[in-house]
């Protein structure tokens, strides 16, 4: 997160931020098919026992669950 506010899931700035080589995180999407990327934020209260974030991972990451 920035102090201007900018708060960003960005997977293509792999080499700056992880100090690889130039080029790491780059993506080539073929002529004709397509990307997708899915994130969830998830705000709760109390410890991840009791707001259940395992279980709640689980269910987002588990593909046959998405409708």
């Amino acid at each position: 997160m920035r102090y201007y506010g900018l708060f960003a899931a960005n997977p293509f700035g792999i080499h700056d931020f992880e100090k690889k080589a130039a080029g790491a995180g780059n993506l080539t999407i073929a002529a004709g098919k397509s990307v997708t990327f899915r994130y969830r934020f998830y705000l709760h209260e109390g410890d991840e026992q009791q707001a259940r974030v395992a279980a709640l991972y689980q269910e987002y990451a588990n593909p046959s669950k998405h409708k």
